[in-house]
């Protein structure tokens, strides 16, 4: 039996592997999209997500029991992640250049504060509040330099959107730990994706059937894609978060968001030979000590929410 500082210490470090994760599925994802649409896309990946799961359930020799439990919650997971959050930020991303999506992305530790502290009555204290404001400078830092183009009030409806999601997925987790282990909440949230994304697939396939499924599927490169967002990206990282979610609290937790942001920009300087300048690092280095400051242990216990909206 773990004890409750080695389950948070577990956390912190699931949390980091699986944002890491994320910045990295972007790279994949971009490479994915060139041999396919994003419906077709998220229809394979959500495929093999859900044939990994199942192939783990059979090995793990754990049947998984919802009777008596309440589903609601556990459906909206679901629904939040990855249905609409991967709904608004594919649209957005169309809409919108990527310096304002990172920027507006890094509001995801304001809003989860927020509904953290309205729907679960988490305590946040006020140091953490300002690092979270420490860390949207440091996102703003990083995407200087890059073309803006023009604004889409659409396009920033839906990245908000995502933002509204990602922070509801945070807080649904939680909230459901205690009826669901993590592996039970990852099932279910990509059961409703394999559902949903595979009839979008299919009717955005109807078009041209050969082009958008057969083509890809006899691209080795385009499996290794499907294959890391698939196993690594949606089984592996998710079921990470969704532990570290047990025993983490939902301000500690989302601040590694913006993590997602340091590691992506470092994925396509490596692997795409994109640019990085003083900007990137320094705004790198700020969300990575935003990081640290939000969940760094301290004495006091005091400063919540309230306080810092009343005062």
């Amino acid at each position: 039996m773990l004890t409750k500082e080695s389950q948070n210490r577990i956390s912190i470090l699931f949390l980091f592997l699986g944002y890491a994760i994320f910045g990295f599925s972007f790279l994949f994802s971009k490479k994915a999209l060139m041999e396919t649409s994003p419906f077709v896309m998220l229809a394979f990946r959500f495929t093999v997500t859900f044939i990994i799961l199942n192939l783990v359930m059979i090995f793990r020799k754990k049947k998984m029991v919802f009777k008596g439990k309440k589903l609601l919650y556990v459906f909206l997971l679901g629904l939040v992640q990855p249905v609409l959050y991967f709904l608004c930020e594919g649209y957005g991303v169309m809409l919108l250049q990527t310096s304002y999506v990172g920027i507006i992305l890094s509001l995801i530790p304001m809003t989860s504060f927020l509904l953290g502290f309205l729907f679960l009555n988490e305590k946040v204290k006020r140091i953490q509040v300002v690092f979270a404001f420490i860390s949207i400078i440091g996102v703003v830092l990083t995407t200087l330099g890059e073309s803006q183009g023009a604004f889409s009030w659409l396009g920033f409806i839906l990245i908000f959107g995502s933002v509204i999601t990602a922070s509801m997925f945070s807080v649904l987790s939680r909230k459901v730990a205690l009826d669901f282990d993590a592996f039970e909440r990852t099932y279910i949230m990509f059961f409703i994706g394999f559902v949903t994304f595979l009839v979008l697939g299919a009717i955005d396939a109807m078009g041209d059937f050969q082009a958008m499924v057969l083509t890809p599927m006899k691209s080795s490169s385009f499996w290794i894609d499907i294959l890391y967002l698939a196993g690594v990206s949606s089984v592996g990282a998710f079921l990470m978060i969704n532990y570290a979610m047990t025993h983490i609290s939902v301000a500690k937790a989302s601040i590694f968001t913006n993590l997602t942001t340091v590691i992506s920009i470092l994925a396509g300087v490596l692997f795409l030979n994109e640019q990085f300048g003083w900007f990137q690092a320094i705004g790198s280095l700020i969300i990575i000590a935003s990081v640290y400051g939000v969940n760094r242990k301290r004495k006091s216990k005091t400063s919540v929410l309230s306080q810092v909206m009343i005062g």
